[in-house]
């Protein structure tokens, strides 16, 4: 296994800078596993190499700066493009459905891209849900 210090390469480049180098790389899928389980992250076979990057470099940190209740009252499209935007990893996502009770299937749980979908529709959901069960207790 290649020596690469991910901490370094953020030290030296910025989070989206390490990610754009490491997509650059000729860096395997089977080495960057190989770091992602050194650094006690679990990667599926089926997981896309870019997936894997960004699950590296964002291992620590904590992209949604919006509280539960702010997630909630957005729409599905607003919500989907935030958590786009703010490039959130898979175990921040995973964490924030887990808190809300939501148990995503193993196939969603394979790919960031659908798990953002997923996680968009079902957040945007419950708090349509949420609202409905207001304006009913209201009336």
């Amino acid at each position: 296994m290649r020596e690469i210090s991910i901490e370094k390469l953020i030290d030296w480049l910025g989070r989206d800078g390490a990610i754009a180098g490491l997509e650059g790389s000729d860096i395997t899928v089977s080495e960057l596993s190989e770091i992602a389980a050194h650094h006690s992250l679990v990667v599926e076979k089926k997981t896309r190499r870019s997936d894997i990057i960004v699950e590296l470099v964002n291992r620590d940190v904590d992209r949604i700066d919006k509280t539960t209740e702010e997630l909630l009252t957005m729409k599905y499209d607003s919500l989907k493009e935030y958590l786009r935007d703010k490039k959130v990893s898979k175990a921040e996502l995973l964490n924030l459905l887990s808190q809300l009770d939501i148990c995503p299937g193993r196939g969603v749980k394979t790919n960031l891209t659908n798990l953002v979908d997923f996680a968009a529709r079902e957040i945007s959901d419950l708090g349509m849900y949420q609202r409905v069960a207001r304006g009913a207790r209201g009336a």
